[in-house]
């Protein structure tokens, strides 16, 4: 039997899966002699660039610490730990009817995150307004909401999120952007090249010599994609729930 590395759709990948990818990869082609097989080093080139798409998501990344950014990342860090206090509270109420919607609310805060407030802006951000998403659209956190009267913490947080990313925009340069996001599609893409030639390489040399160890390692790189796979099929199936709503 001819073992084949399954095909994936690498641009439907986020950045941080196309990574995990190329890293789970590079471990499990790791024992193979790659020195003394009779081709270029493959798996350098896959560390290599996916060494260099990393770097430079990190980057990007890397905001720019102007006191502003710094204040209302400060607020906004604040309204999330304000939140969190109050549903902990909550939770020891002595009315029952509390207890059941704090958890309710609890709950949601653990799902997005509870150590939100120590990610990165872009995390943060990006998982704060999915959060306020669902306090707005949801009957159950809605109604949670309402029992336990924490609209003014909710509004205080959507407010803080609001001015922080009003903060980052505003020092945002149009013209270096631009040339990142070409800068990082293209390192994008050269490891996306290299990670295709590595197992175009795997492919043949298992057909040559069936049943070894590259076998074994076609069949755990195909775990891996069918793991990536998965998580982009869970985040489709969540955006169309959020479209729905």
């Amino acid at each position: 039997m001819i073992m084949e590395i399954s095909t994936i759709s690498y641009s439907r990948l986020r950045n941080a899966e196309h990574i995990s990818l190329a890293n789970d990869v590079l471990n499990i082609t790791q024992p193979f002699d790659w020195a003394a097989a009779n081709v270029l080093n493959l798996q350098t080139w896959v560390q290599e660039s996916n060494t260099a798409f990393k770097n430079q998501l990190n980057k990007l990344g890397t905001v720019n610490e102007t006191q502003i950014v710094k204040l209302a990342d400060g607020v906004f860090n604040d309204s999330w730990r304000a939140l969190k206090y109050v549903v902990k509270a909550c939770l020891l109420s002595p009315i029952a009817a509390d207890r059941t919607n704090a958890a309710i609310i609890s709950e949601l805060i653990n799902s997005h995150g509870d150590n939100l407030h120590s990610e990165s802006y872009q995390v943060q951000n990006a998982t704060a307004k999915l959060f306020l998403n669902d306090c707005e659209n949801k009957p159950e956190i809605m109604a949670a909401i309402a029992v336990l009267k924490l609209t003014p913490f909710i509004a205080n947080m959507q407010v803080a999120l609001d001015t922080l990313l009003v903060a980052i925009d505003s020092r945002k340069n149009k013209k270096i952007s631009e040339q990142n996001e070409n800068e990082t599609r293209e390192m994008r893409n050269r490891l996306t090249g290299n990670l295709i030639k590595m197992f175009k390489y795997l492919e043949v040399m298992s057909e040559i010599t069936p049943g070894g160890d590259l076998d074994t390692m076609i069949k755990q790189i195909n775990e891996s994609i069918q793991k990536a796979e998965t998580s982009v099929k869970m985040r489709s199936h969540k955006s169309t729930e959020l479209e729905e709503v």
